[in-house]
Parts: C-alpha cells; sequence; structure tokens
C-alpha cells in the first residue's frame, strides 16, 4: 500500500507528505502503529522513521506521551520533521538525524518501536537511500537489540514487523539481551496465503507464555477483514 512519490498520504487526523523519503507509507508501518500498546508509554522511540507515519499514529492514539524519532537517511528525516510539524501533535514530537547506534541519551523509554532494515545478505536495488530502509548493514538485528535494550526502562517494550521468517533470527537476540516474546500478531495478506509479517512485543523478565494473536487483512482481493477495519479505523479515510 503505496502512494505516489509528490502526493501527501491522508489519514483522519493527520497527512504524510514523503516526497525525499526513502520508504513511502505501507501497511506495515500502519499495521503496527496501530497494533502495539500504547496506553501506558510516556515517552516513545521510533527508530528508523522513515515519514514518520508510526509516531505520528503513536502521538494519535496516547494523547500525553512524548514521542521521539531518529532516521539515518536525511530525506526522510526532512520529511518526517515536516509531517511533525504540520501534526495536531508537534508539541509532544521531536525528531533527530543520525544513526540510531550512535544515539547517546540520558533518557530512557517506555516503549521503542520500529519497523527496522531486515534483508541480510541479499540482493539490493540501485538506490542508496532505499537499500539502507530494507537492508540491515548498517543496522543488524545483533546491535539493534542491544542498543534498544540499553534505552528502555526496566518496565519497557521494545515493537517490531518484520516478515515471519525472520523470527527465530530476532528472538535469538532478543533473549540474549533478556528481553523476551511476550506478544505476537501474525499477519495474513489474504486468506489463502500463509502469514507474510509477524508484529512482536519484547519485555524484560522471566520468560512466560507469549500471547498469541492474528490478523487477516483481505478475504479476498479487495475484501477486507472486519478485523483489519476495527484495527485501522481511527486512521485510514476509506472506513
Amino acid at each position: 500500500m503505496s502512494t505516489s512519490h509528490d502526493k501527501p498520504f491522508r489519514f483522519k487526523q493527520f497527512e504524510v507528505v514523503q516526497t525525499n523519503s526513502a520508504m513511502k507509507v505501507g501497511t506495515d508501518g500502519v499495521l503496527l502503529g496501530a497494533w502495539v500498546r500504547v496506553d501506558n508509554a510516556q515517552h516513545i522511540l521510533d527508530v528508523g522513521a522513515g515519514t514518520g507515519v508510526i509516531a505520528l499514529i503513536c502521538a494519535q492514539r496516547n494523547t500525553s506521551a512524548f514521542i521521539e524519532a531518529v532516521e539515518i537517511d536525511e530525506g526522510s528525516a526532512e520529511d518526517a520533521q515536516y509531517n511533525f510539524d504540520q501534526s495536531p501533535w508537534k508539541d509532544r514530537m521531536r525528531m533527530h538525524f543520525g544513526n540510531f547506534l550512535k544515539v547517546s541519551s540520558s533518557q530512557k523509554f517506555d516503549l521503542i518501536i520500529s519497523n527496522p532494515p531486515y534483508f541480510s545478505q541479499s540482493l539490493k536495488s540501485n538506490d542508496p537511500s532505499r537499500n539502507a530502509a530494507r537492508h540491515d548493514d548498517s543496522l543488524p538485528a545483533e546491535l539493534f537489540v542491544y542498543h534498544a535494550k540499553r534505552m528502555l526502562n526496566p518496565n519497557g517494550r521494545l515493537a517490531l514487523i518484520f516478515p515471519k521468517d525472520q523470527l527465530n533470527r530476532w528472538v535469538e537476540q532478543a533473549e540474549k539481551n533478556h528481553l523476551f516474546l511476550a506478544r505476537i500478531c501474525h499477519v495474513y495478506t489474504l486468506a489463502t496465503k500463509e502469514a507474510s509479517r509477524v508484529m512482536v512485543e519484547f519485555c524484560f523478565g522471566e520468560k512466560t507464555e507469549t500471547v498469541m494473536e492474528s490478523l487477516l487483512i483481505e478475504k479476498s482481493p479487495g475484501l477486507y477483514s472486519e478485523a483489519y477495519k476495527q484495527l485501522t479505523r481511527e486512521l485510514y479515510t476509506k472506513w
């Protein structure tokens, strides 16, 4: 689900300009922003913010949280900053241009959220910015989780979305850093297909039983499920 390069993506309460962004607004980011638990998070960090869409959804859903975002691609960071400034929540949002692994902050976060780069040792495109957004050369899972752990509160959570075949890799790295899978949602694009994505929440503490969920986007092409419409009802203008 993407838009043209110059046309803003309109949500019910905000718009996303994405002219300079390496990655445009897509279903993954919207799903994660709508699914993650934000009610008890007072300080949220969006890593690899892209257009800023996940951070904006979090700001809409939690009316008191202060939200920071970091983005390594200059064009994307420029768009995200503009989108934050134009939003109803601009006083609660801060954009940082730079490398997440070099971020040093005394602030601890209740929630770190990301649609991270996930391709590893795979064929790349001719667009360096798009490669940085999709491939994990500069932000591998091992370093991502280690750095996130250091920036989380003791009761903080790490929420991610990535392809299902990456799940074991991320769970392994999380457990090495004493973060355990508390909640998972398998995302099915069509009823006739296997799950293509997973959304996860990791938290500190003892390994306990994981809350298992699933979400079907389309029953058949063009026929959206009620669960998907309910999850995104406060965001998309089409329902």
